[in-house]
């Protein structure tokens, strides 16, 4: 039985759901950046991430995901062109993190309309496939010796700029999930 603070709760949190603020996880292996990464996901009220990986299987490291995955809804992908063609088909703008020449810092783009945050696999980065099909190449600005963050760590940090022109727009202020969907949404959480 639910109780009235437990329900309470749920529907507040669901209230800041962002439906059209998204990640993508491109091939990444490390349990503990896939975690982190969902946490910081749930943590910007990002309901649907997606995630690219031949298996449709990811290992989880319960100790830094703190159960975050149970909150999301998760779709995974076993071709990133799928992935990519599916949310641009819905309207979202693919931004995809990369160190390379093009890329505009993480700071000057948009992410008040739709859009979706690529990350790649660890070592790597993202595909030939996801830079052809992106909008933007982002990047976060380095003055150190090291290039880039570790995955997870890059993520949050553009979550969070993310997060900040959003809440600055008024964008968490508003109910922005179909009554629908959040009771699709309400009805599984209540099952937790």
């Amino acid at each position: 039985m639910t109780t009235p603070e437990r329900r309470s709760r749920l529907l507040e949190v669901l209230e800041k759901r962002q439906p059209d603020l998204t990640v993508v996880l491109e091939r990444l292996r490390n349990p503990h950046n896939i975690s982190a990464i969902l946490r910081s996901c749930d943590a910007v009220g990002i309901q649907y991430v997606h995630i690219v990986e031949e298996s449709g299987v990811i290992a989880l490291s319960r100790s830094v995901s703190r159960g975050s995955a149970q909150w999301l809804d998760i779709s995974f992908y076993d071709d990133s062109l799928k992935c990519f063609r599916n949310l641009k088909d819905q309207g979202f703008k693919i931004y995809v993190t990369s160190v390379n020449p093009r890329a505009r810092d993480f700071r000057e783009v948009d992410y008040t309309c739709p859009c979706a945050v690529v990350v790649g696999k660890e070592l790597e980065g993202v595909s030939q496939e996801a830079l052809e099909e992106s909008d933007e190449c982002i990047v976060i600005p380095m003055v150190g010796f090291v290039q880039s963050f570790n995955v997870s760590v890059a993520t949050a940090i553009i979550l969070y700029e993310a997060y900040r022109q959003r809440e600055r727009a008024g964008m968490y202020s508003r109910a922005r999930l179909a009554t629908e969907e959040k009771e699709r949404i309400l009805a599984r959480w209540l099952m937790l």
